[in-house]
């Protein structure tokens, strides 16, 4: 089977890239030649999901933008994967405007696995657009809230790295974490 030209992933990605999130990428590097990384809740101004509320806490999105960016980037550089590759694009999932934004031939890849996510599929079916469904389950012993956690109360930074790891976090994207927190510190 010959792979898709363009496909699209989306994810709030806070941080990137436990191995939840890798995998799920991964599935669109290993559909398509060019995947479209949208990175919802970009500005932290999406509207309030009941379905879905821990989205827009502060706790559950301690990365701007431009970090995250920055941390895809790095993540994969250590991946070798080329920048021509992949594209990273700002995506508010709330508003009907950024689905216009959206290339109508390539197909939106939706991994379906709450109630939110299946609620993703039928916001972009809603907008015309084509959706993949991705039922790939999550490794429960995973959490982006305990990686969150992890990096904002450990306070002794050489063990981190092993701490994030052991909680699932993409080893590659270690050093693009360590650069953003030093960054913060200065």
């Amino acid at each position: 089977m010959s792979k898709l030209s363009s496909i699209t992933v989306h994810g709030r990605f806070q941080p990137p890239l436990h191995i939840n999130h890798w995998e799920y990428v991964w599935q669109g590097f290993e559909l398509a030649e060019h995947v479209t990384i949208l990175i919802t809740n970009p500005f932290q101004d999406e509207s309030f999901e009941v379905t879905a509320s821990w989205r827009n806490s502060q706790a559950s999105n301690p990365f701007s933008y431009d970090e995250r960016v920055f941390m895809f980037k790095e993540f994969f550089k250590h991946k070798n994967i080329s920048p021509a590759q992949y594209t990273l694009r700002p995506f508010n999932i709330k508003d009907d405007a950024a689905f216009a934004e959206l290339d109508r031939l390539a197909p939106n890849l939706v991994n379906v696995y709450s109630e939110w996510s299946a609620k993703k599929v039928s916001l972009f079916e809603s907008q015309g657009l084509k959706v993949i469904r991705l039922n790939q389950p999550k490794f429960s012993a995973v959490s982006g809230t305990s990686i969150r956690e992890l990096i904002q109360n450990t306070k002794d930074a050489s063990l981190l790295p092993e701490l994030l790891i052991n909680a699932g976090f993409m080893q590659e994207a270690i050093p693009g974490l360590l650069k953003i927190l030093s960054r913060r510190s200065v």
